[in-house]
């Protein structure tokens, strides 16, 4: 029988280590998602040469794309565990802006807006589980609620810090696409270190029975 999370309310919440962690993984995983769904047009224009229709083709892509990935990675988390997934979330991600710097073909912009969609669904669809496994079902309206201040943060913050490097940069987003491959790197640290930390509890808690 799986070991139940004791229920914790947001003050209790606020006092492990694990609020933390997940709070800033949510806001990094939710960054690269909103710097692309709030300039998906302009970087089609600007760096793939498509017309303003067609990158308007582009970015109802990335919305269906974002509504499928909650749907596909909830599913892939009920297999292989929450973590795991968001680990491998992560890493696509990192493989689709690699391949939006160094590839020029359409082609390589729309593989990278379906995987960037597909993932920044994943983590809009797997966060809410990982808040009730650490801090369990009784308060999860509040605790998420919460946990869900890492993403207003990105909100606020990506789409400045993208139009800003774009604008510096005559249009060209290579700049903010080396920013999200490196705010990708850390949130992939703080994934495993979460894992470690996950796999630790669980084995003091058999240990303990």
């Amino acid at each position: 029988m799986p070991r139940q999370t004791a229920n914790k309310n947001w003050k209790e919440m606020l006092a492990t280590p694990a609020f933390y962690l997940l709070i800033l993984m949510f806001a990094m995983g939710a960054f690269s998602g909103l710097m692309i769904a709030s300039n998906a047009s302009l970087i089609g224009q600007s760096m793939f040469g498509l017309s303003a229709s067609a990158a308007a083709a582009y970015v109802s892509l990335y919305s269906l794309s974002n509504t499928s990935g909650r749907v596909f990675w909830g599913a892939v988390s009920d297999r292989i565990g929450q973590i795991r997934a968001v680990i491998i979330i992560y890493s696509a991600i990192i493989f689709a802006f690699v391949l939006l710097v160094s590839v020029n073909p359409v082609w390589a912009f729309a593989v990278g807006v379906v995987t960037l969609g597909l993932c920044f669904g994943g983590v809009m669809g797997v966060f809410p589980g990982l808040v009730m496994d650490n801090f369990g079902p009784a308060n999860q309206g509040v605790n998420y609620g919460i946990v869900f201040i890492g993403f207003s943060s990105a909100a606020f913050v990506a789409p400045k810090v993208t139009a800003s490097l774009a604008a510096a940069n005559n249009g060209d987003f290579t700049k903010a696409f080396y920013v999200a491959i490196a705010v990708v790197l850390i949130r992939l640290g703080l994934s495993l270190v979460y894992a470690q930390r996950k796999t630790a509890a669980s084995l003091a808690a058999e240990i303990a029975k």
